[in-house]
């Protein structure tokens, strides 16, 4: 009898050939994506955003969740499909992240679907280097595809935004005139 062969995802989990995911779906600008169920902690309307002075585009600002403080994202700037425009959107999805909680700005909201790993994709190539960056997977569903959202990897491109002030830096060698 032979075992079933097991494979190591994105994610580094182990899932078993033909196994299948829940994602929960959103909107943001039109477009929609998938957030993996597990991470998904509560949908709610953002009564106030309190900006914050110096940090990166992508942070709308800090919000209260049920007593709770948590940074409220700009999910539009953090996949680049921001059109400049003022965001309207009330809506967010709480996420938890290495135990701090995180507020997704969203348009609309979805259904969970389940995932098949015999209609995984790889991530079409017309899409942004950001886009493909921080998602984890694509799927096939119907005449379209879902990209999952890789939470790690957001959160990380958002890091190092902050790192840096929310820009790009440039250091200066003052005794020689020239950039290092």
């Amino acid at each position: 009898m032979t075992k079933p062969q097991h494979d190591r995802s994105a994610q580094g989990r182990f899932e078993a050939p033909g196994a299948q995911t829940r994602n929960f779906t959103i909107k943001v600008r039109g477009q929609t994506f998938g957030l993996p169920v597990e991470c998904v902690k509560t949908i709610f309307h953002i009564d106030q955003v309190t900006p914050v002075p110096l940090a990166p585009r992508e942070i709308a600002g800090v919000a209260n969740l049920r007593g709770r403080i948590v940074t409220a994202l700009r999910l539009d700037r953090c996949l680049d499909i921001d059109d400049g425009g003022v965001s309207d959107s009330a809506l967010a999805v709480c996420i938890e992240h290495n135990g701090e909680r995180y507020a997704l700005l969203i348009d609309d909201t979805g259904d969970v679907v389940t995932c098949d790993d015999d209609d995984r994709i790889a991530c079409p190539t017309h899409v942004g280097l950001q886009f493909i960056e921080t998602t984890n997977a694509c799927y096939r569903l119907g005449d379209d595809f879902l990209p999952i959202l890789d939470i790690d990897a957001l959160l990380r491109r958002l890091s190092k935004s902050s790192d840096s002030g929310g820009r790009e830096t440039v250091s200066r060698d003052v005794s020689r005139g020239g950039e290092i």
